[in-house]
């Protein structure tokens, strides 16, 4: 299954704009199934360590819970300015608990001072993965997007 060290290679220029995007808000927003299947938005902190995206949750939280049960998840990018043709990320899979080492390979993770409670850390297994930039001088779209079946494509469109 594709996660975000998969991109590094098959989508670089996703990868280094999403990556900024994340790095840049330290928060993101986390889209879940609720157990009676209405969706749920949370924010979560993503790591970016050792070329690989990981979140760490309390296992014990409506978000961890809802993860547990439906594996279903997007993550999308803070935006603070509507007005701002800021690029936008979604990521869209299924949440993957990862082993020890990888959770320990950010020595700067919350996670690890809470080791009693044994955070939920894991990654998004990949359906697909988007860029989203804006061009407002142009008024137009860009999309460059990502797939295990069609790989990398980009589309332009009017906007808006």
């Amino acid at each position: 299954m594709a996660t975000w060290r998969t991109l590094h290679s098959a989508a670089p220029e996703l990868v280094a704009l999403g990556e900024e995007r994340l790095r840049r808000f330290r928060l993101a927003m986390l889209g879940t199934v609720r157990a009676d299947g209405s969706p749920r938005i949370s924010t979560v902190v993503p790591y970016l360590d050792a070329g690989e995206l990981l979140l760490g949750l309390i296992r014990n939280s409506a978000k961890a819970r809802d993860l547990v049960r439906d594996r279903r998840c997007t993550l999308h990018s803070i935006v603070d300015d509507p007005d701002g043709g800021e690029p936008e990320l979604t990521l869209r899979g299924r949440f993957a608990e990862v082993d020890d080492t990888a959770r320990r390979a950010d020595p700067n993770a919350w996670w690890l001072s809470f080791e009693e409670s044994l955070p939920l850390v894991g990654t998004i297994e990949l359906d697909a993965a988007a860029l989203i930039r804006f061009d407002l001088v142009g008024s137009e779209m860009s999309i460059l997007s990502w797939t295990p079946a069609d790989g990398l494509r980009e589309r332009r469109k009017h906007y808006p």
